[in-house]
């Protein structure tokens, strides 16, 4: 496997510099390359990774159109960090936490800082509790320039030699060469000035609220400072209880200090507080040399716990170390699916799919196991032989992104599934989507109750009674305190749907943030209901197993035979006549009815009867894709190429995977079609770039496509997966080739396999 030559550049690399700053920046990049970069190539599929896809607009101009609500960003972060990490480390390009508004879009020319960011990769949700640092040189522009928004740089950004364990930065104008590496809670840069008079590191306490704290400690070298965090969608402005905490070591004396608030800069003063725009700045002596390190903590508990990890995680000034393990943890987690005899291109969009794919959901414990309770952080809890977990993107991640996990990370993918069990505990009812450890209603759907059942069905360990328990209660109570279900405990509209078997479009569901959505929420419902029907019947409870199975067919409830489509229904069981089959309507949710229809991943043979039979749901289905009304860069949409596989055409199914595979995914900063959605995105092309897809998770089946490699292995955790390896084979090496049969085993099989089958490991061969 050879390492992709990336060609995109950003707008800055086009200008003419000082010759003298390109030498300089040449010579620090020959000598990082000979020092850190000499690896084994066969192994190295850090190599393969590229930071920058996802960070601009999409190239897809057809994803465009469609989306017209702007989702045609990635909303990506090239995140320098540990798989699955506390913290991600990147470069800035825009300040403020708000919603919808990533730290860092590829066409920006320029930079104002990196940031310690806690952003949901890929999304539409908010940054919080983070912060921001710059290195600059004192003198009579720090003290016109030490704002994000007065501060802009022009920059280069090392493309040909980052990857998710390093990134570096050259800024040109201030003659500084930035690099950070990272571990799951603390970051590490090493800053290079050409011209080292009195360099100078900035901060920023990145807080919308006009809160925070951050402190200088002259006599150790050292600031410490907090974000609180605030929540949005329910309980939208209000404290979310806890703070991102951070502690910055440094390893050379501090001889100038000053802080900002309110805009103002004031000079050898060393604490600011609650203000607007907090922050500070540090000069060191010059006489220092020209390279200064930096070690940043980081914790949702306290400054302490920031020390605390900081000091066990990297307790030395060897940066190169801490790069050089980071790599390794990379390459451990990437390695577990090694492909063979793709072209540069498809190496590159899968391991950095995979890379995507493997950053959330995030640490939320300390090293020494504290973190902050769910729900409002009254009290702190201790997480005791496993790490907590949070920020479940769940109405995205539930459908690959988490059945990836329990593939590639089973002992994190473990201890996640029972972070969402706790996080009941600890709040009374089972979140449908926690994000920054709090409730939130954000989307539609009680999704965490088909990720603990995918696990449960799995064979994970779970403490499944006290899982049901809450299970259960979300199916089939609603919070009797009013409060409780304004801070989004409970499913939204569920008295209606138990009343009328489907949600009525008179509701106009308040409390939540997406609002009416009537006839996504309905078939969403009735997909978990029978979700959680599989455990009932596991665990012999008959009763609740019959209620909720029952109600698993609800969603025959919003199917309009008149119009062939899903549609809005009123309380007196007629249908709406506000409908077009190929535009948003109010009842649907990010889509249209043709998008909608197909969400019945538990019943498609029941469907297909709905359709009228095979013929009308295979001509349906055909238009959907011939017309280009299947929309990719939404997630309701991903497990519709595989519906061809239930009415025997997986020849349609391989052609129409391999079309998306190809054209909705792509190499350079406009590489993905929509929002990556905390990896979903990237996961559904991890799986189908292998040839199988978990179309309902929850059913231990997955339906089978082709590959695109010639050969896969995955490398399985012994623990969880005893036959240790299973392997995929396309006898033809053609990623575009269509193939007629599969043998598990050298047995012939359908176009599926079991989890049960890679448990036990073995081979698949293509033909």
């Amino acid at each position: 496997m050879s390492k992709k030559n990336k060609e995109h550049k950003y707008p800055i690399e086009k200008k003419i510099y000082d010759m003298k700053i390109l030498r300089v920046l040449s010579f620090i990049i020959a000598v990082f390359i000979l020092l850190d970069c000499i690896q084994d190539a066969k192994k190295n599929y850090i190599q393969h990774v590229d930071l920058l896809i996802g960070t601009s607009s999409s190239k897809d101009q057809g994803t465009k159109q469609i989306n017209s609500s702007g989702r045609n960003y990635g909303q990506t972060i090239p995140a320098v960090t540990a798989p699955f990490a506390m913290t991600q480390w990147t470069p800035q390009t825009h300040s403020s936490e708000k919603k919808c508004l990533s730290p860092f879009y590829g066409d920006s020319p320029t930079l104002q800082g990196f940031r310690a960011t806690h952003w949901l990769n890929g999304s539409c949700a908010q940054d919080y509790g983070s912060f921001t640092v710059f290195p600059t040189t004192f003198g009579d522009k720090v003290n016109f320039s030490f704002l994000p928004s007065q501060r802009k740089i022009s920059y280069i950004f090392d493309t040909d030699h980052s990857s998710p364990a390093y990134c570096a930065v050259m800024l040109p104008e201030n003659k500084i060469y930035t690099e950070i590496t990272a571990t799951r809670r603390t970051g590490f840069f090493r800053f290079t000035w050409s011209d080292c008079q009195n360099p100078t590191i900035i901060f920023d306490v990145n807080s919308d609220e006009g809160k925070g704290f951050i402190s200088i400690d002259t006599e150790n070298s050292r600031v410490i400072g907090y974000n609180p965090v605030y929540r949005i969608y329910n309980g939208h402005g209000k404290p979310a209880g806890f703070s991102g905490y951070f502690v910055a070591q440094f390893n050379k004396p501090i001889v100038k200090v000053g802080t900002f608030a309110d805009n103002q800069i004031y000079h050898n003063i060393v604490v600011q507080e609650n203000k607007d725009n907090i922050g500070a700045y540090l000069t060191f002596g010059s006489e220092m040399g020209k390279e200064l390190k930096m070690k940043m903590g980081t914790s949702f508990t306290s400054s302490k716990n920031a020390i605390e990890n900081m000091n066990i995680e990297i307790p030395h000034w060897d940066f190169k170390k801490t790069k050089k393990e980071l790599e390794k943890t990379w390459n451990t987690f990437l390695g577990t699916i090694d492909v063979e005899e793709g072209s540069d291109d498809d190496y590159t969009k899968f391991y950095t799919a995979m890379y995507h794919s493997l950053i959330h959901p995030r640490l939320f414990s300390d090293v020494n196991g504290e973190y902050p309770s769910f729900g409002g952080a009254k009290t702190i809890q201790n997480a005791e032989g496993f790490d907590y977990y949070c920020d479940f993107s769940n109405w995205d991640i539930f459908r690959a992104q988490m059945p990836l996990l329990s593939i590639v990370a089973p002992k994190q993918y473990e201890d996640m599934v029972k972070s969402l069990i706790i996080k009941a505990d600890e709040g009374g009812w089972l979140p449908t989507m926690p994000m920054w450890n709090s409730y939130t209603s954000a989307m539609i759907g009680d999704h965490s109750i088909s990720i603990i059942t995918d696990a449960f069905m799995k064979g994970f360990e779970l403490d499944i009674q006290k899982a049901y328990k809450y299970m259960r209660k979300n199916a089939f109570e609603t919070p009797q305190n009013i409060d409780e279900y304004i801070d989004g405990k409970g499913r939204r509209a569920l008295d209606s749907y138990i009343k009328y078997g489907y949600i009525p479009i008179e509701n106009v569901v308040p409390y939540a943030f997406h609002r009416r959505e009537q006839v996504s929420r309905t078939l969403e419902y009735a997909y978990n209901d029978w979700a959680l029907a599989q455990v009932a019947r596991e665990l012999g409870k008959t009763d609740d197993y019959n209620r909720l199975i029952d109600r698993s067919f609800n969603y025959i409830n919003v199917f309009d035979p008149e119009k062939g489509w899903v549609c809005g229904r009123y309380s007196d069981g007629t249908f709406t006549d506000d409908f077009d089959a190929n535009e948003r309507m109010f009842y649907i949710t990010e889509g249209t009815p043709k998008h909608y229809t197909w969400f019945v991943p538990h019943d498609v043979k029941g469907l297909i009867e709905l359709m009228g039979g095979k013929e009308k749901f295979s001509h349906k289905l055909n238009l959907l894709i011939e017309h280009k009304n299947y929309w990719h860069g939404n997630e309701p949409s991903h497990h519709i190429p595989y519906m061809f596989n239930y009415i025997g055409d997986w020849q349609k199914t391989q052609e129409t995977v391999k079309k998306i595979l190809e054209t909705e995914y792509s190499t350079g900063p406009g590489g993905l079609s929509g929002n990556d959605d905390a990896g979903q995105m990237s996961a559904w092309y991890v799986f189908s770039a292998m040839g199988f897809y978990p179309v309902c998770p929850g059913s231990n089946e997955y339906q089978l496509s082709s590959p695109i490699f010639k050969k896969i292995i995955l490398r399985l955790n012994n623990e969880y997966y005893p036959g240790g390896k299973f392997v995929l084979i396309a006898l033809s090496g053609n990623k575009d080739n269509i193939f007629s049969s599969a043998k598990l085993n050298g047995k012939e099989i359908k176009s599926i396999i079991s989890h049960k089958d890679l448990k036990k490991g073995g081979k698949l061969k293509f033909q």
